[in-house]
C-alpha cells in the first residue's frame, strides 16, 4: 500500500476532475465506430459485452457481426436451437457464455415480453450477467449511471490509486468497486464507461502502459512511483493438473463420424464431441456395449493437449471403423453420424473440429484402411511416433491454436509462453526478434541486449509491445 498521505491526496481528487479528464481524452481518441456502437440498443450491447468477456475486440468483431445477422433480436435468439447458438460461438471459447446468453434470452422472451429489462436488479438476475456487465449494458445502451469494473477498468483504477492485491480477492474487488462508484459521473456515463474500457485497452495496457499520453498521468500514483507494471497484482500462479481422455473417432462406411452431445454442464457443455471410452476398457467392447455396433481400432492418432483455465487435458483419439453401423446408436437423440463437410450448423468442441479435419489426410474408410474381407483389425497402428500436439487458448491470437511442443525459454517466462502461446504466435515473435536484432545491431552475448529482448518477448505476448529503454544503447551506435 502506498504511504497514507499520498493515497489520501489521490483519493481527494474531485470526481468531476477525474471524469472530465477521461471524457476529454475519449472525445479525441476513444473508439466510437465499433459494430455494437451502431444502432445502439440493449440487446446488441448485451451480446457484445458477453463476447468481450475474456476476448479482445479484434477477435469479437467478426463473431458479433455473424451472430447479429443470424439472431437480430432477443426473441429470435430465444427461439433458436442451442446447437445453432453454439455453432455461431465455436472458436470463441468459454462456451458457458453462449449457453447463458441463450437461457437469458428465453427468460426475456417469457418474463419480459421480449423486451430487455431496464432495471439493474432485473438485468443482474439474468443468467450469465453480473454487476459489471449489467452496469455496462444499461449505461452504454440507455445512459443510466452505473459503475463498471471489467479487466481494463480494474487495471486503470489499480494503477491510478496503487490498489495492492489480486483483483480476484474479495477485499481488493470491494476497494476497486468503491473507486469505480466514486468516479463514475451522473452525466455522459455511456461515454465515460466506454472511455475507461478504451483507456485500459489502448493506453493503460497490461505489459507496457503508455503513460505519456494518458489523461490521468498527473494523478496516477503508480506513474509517480514508477511501479506501473506492479499493478494490479497478477493471479497467484499454480501448477495445472493433467487429465486424460480417450476419444473414439468412429467412422462408418460413408465416412461419417459418430458424435455425442456433451452434458449441459462441464467442459464443452452442450457441444458435440466424440464418445469417450475409459482407458481401462477395450474400445471395441465398449462400442458394442454402448452403441450395439462392431468396431475396431484402425489407428491411434497423435496425442494432443488442450489447456483449460484450471487443467490440461491430454486427448488420445482412436480412429475406428464401424462394420455394421446400426440406427440403434441414434436412438438417444444426442448422438448423430456427422458427415464432413457438413453444413448442419452443429456446435463442435475445438479439438473435435480439428480432429475431423485431420481425417482427410487418411485413406478413405472402406478402402485402404479397412481390413480385407470387411473384418475388424484389433491392432492399433500409431502414427507420427510419440509426438504430442497441444491446443492452447493463445493469448496473442485470442483463439485456440496448436501449442508449442516444449517451453522455448527457461524459467517462469518460458513456462507462461508454453502454457498460453501457440506455434503460430511464436513464429511471429521470431520474425519480430530478428527484425529487432538486425535493425539495432544487437549482440546476443550482450547482457543488456539479452535483457531487452527478454522484456520485448514478454511484452510481445503478455502486453502490447515494449519500447526501447532509454538507458539501452545498441552496439555500434
Amino acid at each position: 500500500m502506498a504511504p497514507c498521505a499520498i493515497r489520501a491526496a489521490a483519493l481527494s481528487m474531485h470526481a468531476r476532475e477525474f471524469s472530465q479528464a477521461v471524457l476529454e481524452w475519449f472525445d479525441q481518441f476513444g473508439r466510437k465506430d465499433l459494430p455494437w456502437q451502431r444502432d445502439v440498443d440493449p440487446y446488441r450491447i448485451w451480446v457484445s459485452e458477453i463476447m468481450l468477456q475474456q476476448t479482445q475486440v479484434a477477435t469479437v468483431i467478426p463473431y458479433f457481426e455473424r451472430f447479429i445477422a443470424s439472431f437480430p433480436d432477443v426473441v429470435q435468439l430465444a427461439n433458436a436451437s442451442q446447437d445453432a447458438v453454439l455453432h455461431h460461438w465455436s472458436g470463441l471459447g468459454y462456451y458457458a457464455r453462449a449457453r447463458n446468453l441463450h437461457k437469458a434470452a428465453a427468460v426475456i422472451r417469457d418474463s419480459h415480453a421480449g423486451q430487455f429489462p431496464e432495471d439493474i436488479d432485473q438485468v443482474e438476475s439474468l443468467p450469465g450477467i453480473g454487476r459489471s456487465t449489467a452496469g455496462a449494458i444499461l449505461s452504454l445502451a440507455l445512459g443510466q449511471s452505473h459503475p463498471i469494473l471489467d479487466g481494463n477498468v480494474k487495471r486503470v483504477l489499480a494503477r491510478c490509486f496503487e490498489v495492492e492485491g489480486w483483483p480476484g480477492k474479495s477485499a481488493v474487488a470491494r476497494e476497486l468497486w468503491q473507486l469505480s462508484e466514486t468516479y463514475t459521473p451522473e452525466k455522459r456515463v455511456a461515454a465515460y464507461n466506454q472511455a475507461m474500457m478504451d483507456l485500459g485497452a489502448t493506453v493503460c495496457r497490461r505489459g507496457q502502459p503508455d503513460c505519456a499520453v494518458c489523461p490521468l498521468n498527473r494523478q496516477c500514483m503508480a506513474n509517480a512511483s514508477g511501479h506501473q507494471r506492479a499493478f494490479p497484482s497478477p493471479r497467484p500462479k499454480k501448477t495445472l493438473p493433467v487429465k486424460q481422455a480417450q476419444m473414439l473417432v468412429v467412422q462408418n462406411g460413408e465416412g461419417a463420424v459418430l458424435l455425442e452431445r456433451r452434458p449441459p454442464v462441464g467442459i464443452w457443455g452442450g457441444l458435440w464431441s466424440f464418445p469417450e471410452c475409459p482407458a481401462s476398457r477395450e474400445p471395441a467392447d465398449w462400442c458394442r456395449e454402448h452403441f450395439a455396433i462392431k468396431a475396431g481400432v484402425l489407428r491411434e492418432m497423435p496425442l494432443r493437449r488442450h489447456t483449460f483455465t484450471h487443467f490440461h487435458l491430454d486427448i488420445t483419439p482412436l480412429r475406428m471403423y464401424a462394420n455394421n453401423p446400426s440406427n440403434a446408436v441414434l436412438d438417444a437423440g444426442d448422438r448423430i453420424w456427422y458427415k464432413t463437410p457438413d453444413s448442419s450448423g452443429l456446435g463442435l468442441a475445438a479439438p473435435v473440429s480439428r480432429i475431423i479435419n485431420e481425417l482427410e489426410k487418411y485413406s478413405t474408410v472402406g478402402t485402404d484402411d479397412r481390413p480385407a474381407g470387411g473384418g475388424i483389425s484389433p491392432k492399433r497402428i500409431p502414427i507420427g511416433g510419440a509426438s504430442m500436439s497441444r491446443t492452447v487458448n493463445c493469448i496473442k491470437l485470442n483463439r485456440e491454436a496448436e501449442g508449442l511442443d516444449r517451453a522455448p525459454y527457461p524459467g517462469d517466462l518460458g513456462q507462461r509462453i508454453f502454457d498460453s502461446v501457440s506455434k503460430e504466435a511464436w513464429a511471429e515473435w521470431l520474425k519480430f526478434q530478428t527484425m529487432l536484432i538486425n535493425e539495432n545491431r544487437l549482440s546476443p552475448i550482450d547482457p543488456k541486449a539479452r535483457k531487452f529482448l527478454e522484456d520485448q518477448m514478454e511484452n510481445f505476448f503478455f502486453g502490447e509491445g515494449a519500447e526501447m529503454p532509454p538507458e539501452f544503447t545498441p552496439p555500434g551506435s
